[in-house]
């Protein structure tokens, strides 16, 4: 059970819809293949619809401008971004309770992707946009939810005032402990008290009636989340590289995002984007054939079709995907490093927050400057 309890972990997003090469940094978010979604705070809008366009930028004060849109209830609104800085931002829209924990979720989980409707990332010296019907009256917010973004204050207020008749709706359903509830899978919901969708043993209390598992019987998977889903279909890290990462050796998507302070030159960033665009493909298929491995034990069990042979078999399968997933994304930052320099790779330690004083990265016998495949 040790083996088979080390399957998967850690965390966000729903939508099984194929993704661009790097989400973030993208300057747009692609969601085609997605039907618009309710959420408390509106749901996607299209281009026809659009009555206003605002525009806002973003700094590396960590600041919007402006900080306070009003809206009135049922207007659909185009955000046109704009990133005046020299690091990766994003807007994404909510409630207090759903960005403050989903805020804490991506302070966890730095390497998390994340891509819906409600969502634009954008890139230094680029603009992105979200078109959003706000159909729904109450107090909203928006903010950058990157690592340590949000925390140094970059937010703002959205307020929705209500058509007549009408009265605010407020925030939206969280589950007991505060997590919205769109994201509770990720934070340990799960059969495997975590296995999937999240490093936490799920607690009680997360589901209807004070169950934790209660409502995830409706899963078409039971063992994976919506969110489980969109990152292996992706091709997300889902901290899956974090050996690699955590010790000093960097992965393409945030070498791209710090492509500037780390002053790539234009063959690294050209390898690096080849690099990247490479392991996407590679990573979406493996994902694929995770997840048809656990639609397989899945089905075995809903059937009434298990015995101990066939468990054996079909949860040894189901590892070995996780295995070769695992081993693509970590042979991906072993093959990003040797793209970088000495300096570079200290410099993105300390860029990502990981460099201490006392705890120098060692890579004076990798070779550099050319990628060895």
């Amino acid at each position: 059970m040790k083996t088979h309890s080390i399957l998967l972990s850690a965390a966000l997003l729903a939508v099984l819809a194929a993704s661009p090469a790097w989400s973030h940094g993208s300057g747009s978010a692609t969601h085609q293949n997605a039907a618009p979604e309710q959420q408390d705070w509106g749901i996607a809008g299209s281009a026809q619809q659009v009555t206003r366009t605002i525009t806002l930028t973003m700094t590396d004060a960590m600041r919007f401008k402006p900080d306070r849109i009003e809206v009135k209830q049922g207007e659909t609104l185009r955000l046109r971004v704009r990133n005046t800085g020299r690091l990766q931002h994003e807007l994404v829209l909510g409630t207090r309770q759903t960005l403050e924990a989903h805020a804490a979720m991506m302070l966890k989980h730095p390497d998390m992707e994340h891509d819906e409707a409600h969502m634009v990332h954008v890139a230094p010296g680029k603009t992105g946009e979200i078109i959003w019907t706000f159909n729904r009256a109450g107090e909203f917010e928006f903010a950058c939810l990157i690592a340590g973004h949000f925390q140094a204050g970059m937010k703002g207020t959205l307020h929705v005032r209500a058509a007549p008749g009408t009265a605010p709706t407020g925030a939206g359903p969280t589950t007991s402990e505060g997590m919205p509830a769109m994201h509770a899978g990720m934070m340990g919901g799960t059969d495997m008290g975590g296995m999937h969708g999240g490093m936490h043993a799920a607690r009680p209390g997360q589901g209807p009636n004070g169950q934790p598992y209660a409502g995830q019987q409706q899963r078409e998977i039971k063992a994976l989340s919506a969110e489980d889903l969109q990152a292996y279909a992706q091709g997300q890290g889902y901290g899956l590289a974090k050996a690699a990462e955590l010790n000093g050796y960097p992965g393409p998507l945030h070498v791209l995002q710090f492509a500037r302070e780390l002053q790539l030159s234009d063959e690294q960033r050209r390898q690096t984007e080849t690099l990247l665009t490479e392991h996407k493909t590679e990573a979406r298929r493996l994902g694929a054939e995770l997840i048809e491995a656990e639609r397989a034990l899945d089905q075995a069990f809903a059937g009434r079709q298990i015995d101990a042979e066939a468990l054996q078999r079909l949860t040894l399968a189901a590892g070995e995907k996780q295995a070769r997933l695992r081993a693509e994304h970590l042979r991906t930052h072993l093959a990003q490093t040797a793209l970088l320099t000495p300096q570079q790779v200290e410099r993105y330690n300390s860029l990502r927050g990981y460099a201490t004083p006392h705890h120098p990265m060692h890579h004076q016998e990798m070779h550099h400057g050319t990628l060895h495949q």
